[in-house]
């Protein structure tokens, strides 16, 4: 019985699987009145023909009424059991067919869901990537917008080249720009070049072809183009290039920029980096680059060139400054440059390298017979005679010739020599030029040892004072000393003033060494005051460098200060020539010395150039007549003449006159009888200690 309901069941399953399978595929549909008919027909029938069979046929075998009763009974409820089995069966069937339809049905909605999702999701994307896409096509739009403006509006061209088919196109506005009409320009690489200034044009074709055969990634010139006007623009051509699989170049883009706005600029910014903007000469970057280059051909050609490398100094130009004006000097340099410009060819090169110097380079010289006649014939017109306000005026110049390579290897070196032998020519010839040579740097090397020695005796302190008597010609009485500097070098021993004062005066250790002085003879002063001659007058030599220095009348007033003596008895003694460095401010600062009741002596008078002319400007007391003019007293008549002369002018100007370098009894009798109020020299006594000095002071 269990196998056969098994066996049903299976059946119905399969049944309703294959029903179910037909309404899916089929698109069944299901009537729910239609079904409900249909079972509740099949129970009618079944329970009418129950009513009718059962009953008939219990009556042809049953005849006992209890018997009847009791068996319909039964027949009752085997009726329900039979119509509930069927009910079951009939509504199991349905039940089971609805519950796999509703799985069915459920699973492909889950299945259905998951589909909907994915395609909400991809809906969303699709609308994400539909917007982004609507953005870049505006985008491109405004990009595109931009660019036709960029390219009607810039003064830039765009250009393309197809490079085989030799389609070169460029913008309409630029071939505007340049003069042209569309048409008169062809769209190919030829017809951008023939635009090109002919000058440029081989060099920009070459840089095309070198980018073409090589890697590089960009390429760039700068160039000129002629306009139809024939005006010249500088151009800056950029580009980058496309290459096939080969590594062939296919297609070059790129732009086209104005520049020659920026190239001017740049000219006139080269102009003021390597020319001189007064003379319009190159300046001295120009000259060093000039020379590093002429010396860096030569190593890398080993070409054995020799060149001379010429200093050039104008001789006192500070004194044109000083007395025309610095107007004036800015003149003379623009007539001396004119001068240099015009007798110094190419390949000749000449510069200015600030001030009044300048250089000059010749070329490929033979030797020095070539270079003589070159600097022969430029000094013959630079000393013609330079005119300014209808005055004329003789220039001299001091000019040092090095020659490379064997007076120097590099500029460093090429410049220190030629500046060392034109100084050599300042120092001792003027208005000359001179050869390096070994024994004029051997001169200067004992020249930068006595600065070095000397800077060590102002640290060391090795200077005396030694004082020469100055004596009243009428009394022969000692009325005063002039206070002289000795050095006492550890080694060499006593150095002369001549020897190093100069030097100090050049490097700047003159005020130190002045300082020392005037401290030391103000002292000396004092003490011999202290010691009863008060009357005794102090004569101190100040250069014309002191005078002129910020700061030297406060030194004088805090000295006098300290010292405490009377100011009437000292002198200071300047030579005419210092002064004529700064005329205008000596004069100045002299005239507040006098102010302070100090004494001044023009020391060393008749070796200057213009005494008699400036001697009346001159705020001075007494008048120092040079040794020169004494020495040949007695044996020249013309000398005489001239002392006498001198003496008269002094006293008529209201001057006393002191006569230096007198040696013998005829000095002191002619200087007598020509009325000479005071004198020195060897003939009374040479400089001495301060020892000596009180002695004779003793014996007076």
């Amino acid at each position: 019985m269990l196998k056969k309901l098994e066996s049903y069941k299976r059946r119905n399953n399969e049944i309703v699987e294959r029903d179910l399978e037909f309404y899916l595929n089929n698109d069944y549909k299901i009537y729910p009145y239609y079904e409900a008919l249909r079972i509740s027909i099949i129970y009618g029938i079944i329970g009418a023909l129950w009513i009718l069979l059962s009953d008939r046929l219990l009556g042809k075998f049953i005849t006992n009424m209890d018997i009847y009763i009791e068996v319909a009974t039964y027949k009752g409820w085997l009726y329900v059991l039979i119509t509930t089995i069927l009910i079951y069966l009939l509504v199991l069937k349905r039940v089971i067919l609805v519950e796999k339809t509703l799985k069915t049905i459920a699973s492909n909605f889950e299945a259905l869901s998951a589909n909907n999702e994915e395609l909400i999701a991809l809906e969303d994307e699709l609308r994400k990537k539909f917007e982004e896409l609507e953005k870049q096509n505006d985008a491109l739009l405004i990009s595109e917008q931009r660019y036709e403006l960029a390219v009607e509006g810039a003064d830039c061209c765009i250009w393309d080249w197809e490079v085989e088919k030799d389609k070169y196109y460029f913008c309409v506005n630029w071939k505007s720009y340049l003069g042209y009409e569309n048409d008169e320009v062809e769209n190919t690489l030829q017809g951008w070049i023939n635009l090109i200034h002919k000058e440029d044009k081989i060099n920009v074709v070459s840089e095309i072809n070198d980018y073409i055969l090589s890697d590089s990634s960009s390429y760039e010139s700068i160039y000129r183009m002629v306009c139809k006007n024939g005006e010249e623009k500088w151009v800056l051509s950029k580009a980058k290039a496309i290459r096939n699989s080969d590594g062939k170049i296919v297609r070059m883009a790129g732009s086209h920029t104005d520049i020659t706005e920026q190239k001017l600029i740049q000219n006139q910014l080269n102009s003021l980096a390597y020319k001189d903007m007064l003379t319009e000469l190159p300046n001295r970057l120009s000259f060093e680059l000039k020379v590093n280059e002429l010396i860096n051909t030569d190593k890398n050609n080993d070409s054995n060139t020799k060149f001379a490398l010429l200093y050039m100094d104008i001789d006192n130009f500070k004194h044109v400054n000083d007395t025309l004006g610095h107007t004036s000097g800015d003149l003379l340099l623009k007539y001396i440059s004119n001068i240099l410009k015009y007798q110094v060819k190419a390949p000749d090169f000449v510069a200015r390298l600030g001030g009044d110097e300048f250089a000059i380079i010749f070329e490929d010289i033979k030797n020095r017979q070539e270079i003589i006649d070159k600097v022969q014939k430029l000094i013959k017109y630079l000393r013609r005679p330079w005119v300014i306000d209808k005055q004329e005026f003789f220039i001299s110049h001091s000019i040092g010739i090095a020659i490379y390579p064997e007076d120097g290897d590099n500029l460093s070196t090429l410049l220190k020599n030629s500046d060392v032998a034109m100084y050599f020519v300042k120092k001792n010839m003027k208005d000359n030029y001179c050869f390096y040579l070994q024994e004029i740097q051997e001169e200067n090397s004992k020249k930068i040892k006595m600065i070095n020695d000397l800077r060590r005796a102002i640290e060391n302190k090795e200077f005396n004072l030694f004082y020469q008597p100055i004596i009243d010609l009428n009394s022969e009485k000692i009325i005063g000393v002039e206070a002289l500097i000795r050095w006492f070098h550890p080694i060499r021993g006593m150095i002369p003033p001549m020897e190093f004062i100069p030097l100090a005066e050049e490097n700047g250790l003159i005020h130190d060494i002045e300082s020392w002085i005037l401290e030391t003879a103000l002292m000396q002063k004092k003490q011999w005051e202290d010691m009863g001659y008060a009357d005794l007058k102090m004569s101190i030599n100040i250069s014309g460098k002191s005078v002129t220095r910020e700061g030297f009348i406060n030194e004088v007033k805090d000295f006098l200060s300290r010292v405490k003596i009377k100011n009437d008895n000292i002198q200071f003694e300047v030579t005419e020539t210092a002064l004529m460095n700064d005329l205008n401010t000596s004069i100045k600062v002299l005239r507040e010395i006098k102010d302070m009741n100090i004494k001044i002596a023009l020391d060393d008078f008749g070796t200057g150039y213009s005494s008699l002319t400036y001697i009346k400007k001159l705020p001075i007391d007494v008048v120092k007549l040079d040794k020169d003019f004494i020495k040949n007293i007695s044996k020249i008549e013309e000398e005489e003449v001239i002392v006498d002369y001198v003496i008269k002018l002094t006293h008529q100007l209201n001057l006393k006159i002191v006569a230096e370098g007198i040696e013998t009894k005829e000095h002191l009798e002619f200087l007598k009888l020509n009325g000479c109020d005071y004198g020195q020299g060897y003939f009374f006594s040479k400089p001495i200690t301060k020892e000596e000095i009180e002695k004779l002071l003793n014996i007076g």
